[in-house]
């Protein structure tokens, strides 16, 4: 990679198809996360899949939230894969991890590359996000893994989505399985739930002291709500 200065080469699961595609650079403060930062775009992203297998299995779990997270906002056909192939995904086969880090990757791409800086498309990633980021803080960024709060996020958006959005229950239910044939959670207990709402209320999507929600009306189908 001599010569190319600004390659990005991702060795996690979850940079691999997710944060290092988008330009987007930030570290957390206190107050809540990803609240300082900038879009510096690389040159070039290489992503090495044999070196998923040094992970610690915690971390290689992690990831698959949002990897899941893409097929529930965009392509119902990346969960058939998930759903099809998960024993192979699981055990890190070449071929089917390879399709699914590709398909994953493409998603993410396509919608960062028609809105750099989130002031539209991009933020239907934040699917789960509002909440899995106030958990994070709430817990001073030591106790979650990002994907896995981003689980915990994706499963209350799904129920608030079911009230408010008509997203129907095969759909969550969908969504709860593959969470955790994948090992990821889907609750957290023990945890101080002003600290939580205090962390929300300075969540990046807040418009006027209204927090806009990323939801689901239907698979592939996002909509953000402010009521």
């Amino acid at each position: 990679l001599r010569g190319l200065p600004l390659v990005q080469a991702p060795t996690t699961l979850l940079a691999m198809t997710d944060s290092s595609i988008g330009g987007k650079v930030a570290i957390n403060h206190i107050s809540g996360k990803n609240l300082i930062g900038a879009f510096y775009q690389p040159r070039m992203v290489l992503a090495d899949v044999q070196t998923l297998a040094t992970l610690p299995p915690r971390d290689l779990t992690s990831g698959w939230a949002e990897v899941i997270k893409h097929g529930m906002i965009m392509d119902p056909g990346l969960l058939e894969s998930l759903e099809r192939d998960a024993e192979k995904v699981l055990a890190l086969e070449p071929e089917a991890t390879t399709e699914v880090l590709m398909r994953s990757a493409a998603l993410k791409g396509k919608v960062v590359s028609g809105d750099e800086k989130e002031s539209g498309l991009r933020l239907i990633l934040n699917y789960g996000h509002t909440i899995a980021h106030a958990l994070e803080a709430a817990t001073d960024y030591g106790q979650l893994l990002h994907g896995e709060a981003v689980s915990i996020g994706m499963m209350g958006a799904a129920w608030i989505s079911q009230e408010v959005a008509g997203l129907s229950d095969e759909a969550v239910e969908r969504q709860r399985r593959l969470l955790e044939f994948f090992h990821l959670p889907i609750s957290m207990s023990e945890i101080d739930i002003e600290r939580v709402l205090g962390a929300m209320a300075l969540d990046k999507k807040v418009k006027g002291k209204v927090i806009r929600w990323v939801l689901l009306e239907d698979l592939s189908n996002p909509v953000v709500r402010d009521d």
